[in-house]
């Protein structure tokens, strides 16, 4: 790879192409907005609910130092991160960052994987929507739970999680902050009815993790790193937030620590309320059977409603960060033209949102039509997304020396954040491939590599057709050190114009 390769210039303004089609609406959303983005598409609620008991499956009385773990192992990645968040900003969010450090043909690897990863996990909430909404209408005496409800659920809960992102990324947001809140809100009231009945005492067996495997407190971190992915999102909106230097870097970390709090004192409470019960491990739905024990059954209804609508926002921020990544490589001239489109009224990637929406809506549909059951189609969509997000964060901590170095600004923390969260990645991937998982589980990995080879076969043809275009990838990038550094509308070339 040539140095030309890596060095990618920052975007020079064009807003003197008066015939250049709308872009996306530059200084329209606010700090807390952007913060949306990333707390709905990391899904704290959805993550709470389900994701608990295969942790404890793992981890056992461990489980608070898995979960330790992962934050930090996060941490590290959004710390990185931000390194890039608090120079550069573009719709391309982590590939972006990827091409000022490693170049062109990493990035678009990353910017691939990242939106089929953005797309797998989508696929994965729909799914959690369509089960756990099916679940509060068979409470409410409305047969739902059968294939036919779930498949009916499923397309009403993919059409709105397409609807929304199309009508404007603050009206996302806001919608995504909203119902999520709502959610955890109902969460926090089961914990407080479960820490008052079984009393918030000091657990010995948790702190000193009495009993555990070390072995399977480091699956159970393997597990526990997978419930942040989603966190970077934010960065997709490096073209529409005002102030994107200071408010996504923020609005990463920031949904890390919330995050990691929540998901935290949220095992706790859960593993003392399984106490002298039925396994947590074993429990479908954790925080029901704790609220029955705890006295509040009825917050079973609200948790059920809560966790469905949150999945949704959750579903809807994926399908949004993916559909901008499309959009800017659009844009670039390495995708189709068609992806660029911008809805003229709403400014958003409508063509891109739609499609993405789409596919994450029918493949489980037609996974679940051909006999599979939800709770498979959610673990399988959820584990191939995961891979899409591993790719991209490994890719970005690996760049963040070069490029900090070129600049002059290379420090210790990034060498050694970046170097710690790279080995820590490597081994989640590794833990995901050794042992070989059940069937089929143990296709997913390879499946995931195909797609993304198949991506880079298609950006080589680009490349040797075009490789003037093949070149541009990267380059909608705004640095905060540059002249005219904050994006404007109109600013970005249209797809197929020579930058």
């Amino acid at each position: 790879m040539s140095s030309s390769d890596v060095n990618v210039p920052p975007l020079a303004p064009t807003s003197s192409h008066p015939s250049a089609p709308p872009s996306l609406a530059s200084n329209a959303l606010s700090a807390l907005e952007a913060f949306g983005q990333s707390l709905a598409a990391t899904g704290p609620s959805i993550a709470i609910a389900g994701t608990v008991p295969v942790v404890f499956l793992d981890a056992g009385t461990g489980t608070l130092y898995s979960l330790l773990a992962g934050t930090v192992i996060v941490l590290l990645v959004a710390y990185v991160v931000a390194q890039f968040a608090r120079r550069a900003a573009g719709a391309g969010s982590l590939y972006g960052y990827v091409a000022l450090g490693l170049g062109r043909v990493p990035a678009f690897a990353g910017g691939w994987g990242l939106v089929v990863g953005y797309t797998g996990i989508a696929a994965a909430c729909l799914v959690g929507a369509a089960m756990y909404l099916g679940a509060f209408l068979d409470s409410v005496g409305v047969a739902a739970s059968g294939t036919g409800g779930q498949l009916a659920l499923l397309a009403a809960a993919t059409v709105v999680a397409v609807w929304y992102p199309v009508r404007g990324a603050k009206l996302s947001s806001r919608i995504g902050i909203v119902l999520e809140v709502v959610s955890l809100a109902a969460i926090v009231a089961a914990l407080v009815a479960t820490a008052a009945h079984f009393g918030l005492r000091v657990d010995t067996a948790q702190f000193t993790a009495r009993g555990a495997d070390p072995n399977g407190v480091m699956l159970g971190t393997v597990l526990a790193v997978t419930i942040f992915v989603g966190f970077e999102s934010a960065g997709s909106l490096g073209s529409e937030a005002r102030d994107p230097y200071r408010s996504i870097p923020r609005a990463m970390l920031g949904t890390v620590l919330g995050a990691g709090v929540l998901y935290l004192l949220s095992t706790y409470i859960q593993v003392i309320g399984f106490t002298g019960q039925q396994g947590l491990a074993s429990s479908a739905a954790p925080l029901n059977e704790v609220a029955r024990s705890a006295g509040v059954e009825w917050l079973t209804y609200v948790l059920n409603l809560g966790i469905a609508v949150s999945a949704v926002a959750c579903g809807a921020a994926s399908v949004n960060a993916a559909a901008r990544g499309l959009y800017s490589l659009s844009r670039e001239g390495v995708l189709p033209a068609a992806l660029s489109r911008v809805h003229p009224r709403f400014r958003t990637p409508h063509t891109a949102i739609v499609l993405l929406g789409t596919v994450a809506g029918v493949v489980p549909l037609a996974l679940i039509a051909a006999g599979a059951g939800e709770l498979d189609v959610y673990a399988w969509t959820a584990t191939f997304g995961t891979f899409g997000y591993l790719l991209a964060y490994l890719l970005v901590v690996l760049a963040v020396v070069p490029y900090l170095r070129r600049r002059g600004e290379l420090t210790a923390g990034p060498v050694v954040a970046g170097g710690l969260a790279a080995l820590a990645i490597l081994y989640v991937i590794y833990k995901n491939l050794v042992p070989v998982p059940t069937w089929p589980v143990s296709l997913l990995p390879y499946l995931f590599a195909a797609v993304v080879l198949a991506g880079l076969a298609w950006y080589g043809a680009l490349h040797r057709r075009d490789p003037e275009r093949a070149r541009r990838i990267g380059t909608l990038v705004r640095h905060a050190d540059a002249p005219g550094a904050a994006p404007e509308p109109g600013t970005e070339p249209a797809a197929g114009h020579t930058v």
